[in-house]
This record gives structure tokens, C-alpha cells and sequence, in this order.
């Protein structure tokens, strides 16, 4: 551990907003845990198949002091996110939301802007390659706009928004104890981050900015449920060493 430890203190030397992410990658295969649904108190995941733009990582809690360098309460980085530093999970779920906005307040000049960038784009692009049908079809449909717009602008309203690109944004919910003597729970939602397409001035020399996650785990009770009315029956159970079974019911016993 002393060895991941260096590695992470040695990339760290250079402050800034992005962390070193192919340092902490070779520090997370040393420590990263599976969780499974069923086996582990955690909700489908997320699958990388399905959504290769979200990258997250499991971390039992004992290894979360390596990390402690790139915790910035206050002051994240832009490409690195401690989901839960020094509040391990013992139970996760994770969903989405449908994130869009819409704006009515769109005027005449800037609905022609929008058009007129996008005719440019067009012509831009057929100049170097030919315009397949529906791109031929797109620059046919804005000009008749534009021509339309321009004679009765009167006639038109309009608005932008996203709503139609359906972006998800992921969130985890996570479980934690939040007193030493593990009596009492709380749960926290976090946005989790993805990677996200690079900015046009970049795209020649990287498609896409690259952004991860660590979610720190408690070993021991992610792998059963933990209840919520402060019996702490788990815990007391756990002190009777020998059970049997019996109908629904259990005998358990123990030495004086």
C-alpha cells in the first residue's frame, strides 16, 4: 500500500483542476472491489455496455486513505469525484434523471442566427464530401424557413431545448452510518459524472474528456441489510454464536 500511496502523492505534485487520472486508474486495480445485486445491498448497476460514458469504481473503506489527497471539500476536481470520502456505503442505488430545459423567450434574430449557422455547417461540410439524403433534405428545409421567416416574421414563434437529446444524468444514493457506534444511519444522493464530449478546439487531438468516480464501500455491511429502527437486532444476534433453526424461526444460543 505504501507503493500506491507514492504513486498517488507523485502525480499529485502538479495542482490543478484535473486529477491524473492513469495514476489513480493503476491505483484503483489494486484495491477495486464487485458488487453484485442479490449477493450485496446495491441496485442493478449501471453497465458499461449499456453506458460507457459513466466510469465508477468500488473501494472498500479500508482503502480510502489513499485518497486522501485528492479529497477538496469546497474545491473539487472536474474529472475526479470522491463520492462519499469518510462515509462508506452500506447499501447503494443508483438512478437516473431526465435532465432537458426549454426556452420560449427565443427572438426573431436569433431563431435566424441558429438556422443560418446550421445552413453554413452544411455547406461547409459538402464541400468536402458529398451531403447524404437526409443532410440534402435538412439544408432544403432550412432555406424554405429562412426564406419563410424572413417575408412574415410575425407568423412564427419559437423556443429552444434539449428535452428530445434525452441526457441522463446518473445519481447514487448511498447509505452510511453516521455515529462510531454504528447506531444511527443517514442517506445522501450525489450526481455522478461522465464523460463528456471535448470542446471543438480539442476534438483533433481527443474525442472526449475523460471522468471517473470512487465509491468507497463498508466490507461488512454491504453485504447485509442493516435495519432502520435503531434495535441494532443484527448486532445483538451476532453475539449468540450458535443458532438452529426451527419453522420460521431461529434458536440462538450462547455461553455465559
Amino acid at each position: 500500500m505504501l507503493f500506491l500511496l507514492k504513486i498517488l502523492c507523485m502525480a499529485k505534485a502538479k495542482q490543478s483542476d484535473l486529477a491524473p487520472l492513469a495514476a489513480i486508474r493503476i491505483v484503483l486495480n489494486q484495491c477495486k472491489t464487485e458488487l453484485v445485486p442479490v449477493v450485496h445491498q446495491v441496485s442493478d448497476l449501471p453497465s458499461a455496455k449499456d453506458f460507457p460514458d459513466l466510469e465508477y469504481y468500488f473501494v472498500p473503506a479500508e482503502h480510502m486513505e489513499l485518497y486522501r489527497p485528492y479529497h477538496r471539500p469546497g474545491k473539487p476536481y472536474k474529472n475526479f469525484k470522491l463520492v462519499n470520502f469518510e462515509r462508506p456505503a452500506i447499501k447503494l442505488t443508483f438512478y437516473y434523471k431526465h435532465k432537458y430545459h426549454i426556452d420560449r423567450g427565443v427572438r426573431v434574430e436569433s431563431a435566424l442566427t441558429l438556422l443560418k449557422e446550421q445552413r453554413d455547417e452544411l455547406f461547409a461540410k459538402s464541400f468536402m464530401n458529398q451531403l447524404s439524403a437526409a443532410q440534402q433534405q435538412k439544408l432544403q428545409d432550412i432555406d424554405i424557413l429562412i426564406r419563410a421567416i424572413r417575408e412574415t416574421p410575425e407568423k412564427f414563434e419559437f423556443c429552444t431545448s434539449n428535452y428530445e437529446h434525452y441526457y441522463k444524468y446518473w445519481y447514487c444514493s448511498y447509505r452510511y452510518f453516521e455515529d462510531a457506534e454504528q447506531t444511527k444511519t443517514g442517506t445522501v444522493n450525489e450526481h455522478l459524472l461522465k464523460h463528456v464530449e471535448a470542446p471543438e478546439d480539442k476534438r483533433a487531438n481527443q474525442s472526449s474528456i475523460e471522468r471517473l468516480n470512487v465509491i468507497f464501500i463498508d466490507s461488512k455491511f454491504i453485504t447485509r441489510p442493516v435495519p432502520y429502527d435503531n434495535k441494532l437486532i443484527d448486532r445483538v444476534l451476532e453475539t449468540y454464536p450458535n443458532r438452529i433453526s426451527y419453522g420460521k424461526s431461529s434458536l440462538y444460543i450462547r455461553s455465559l
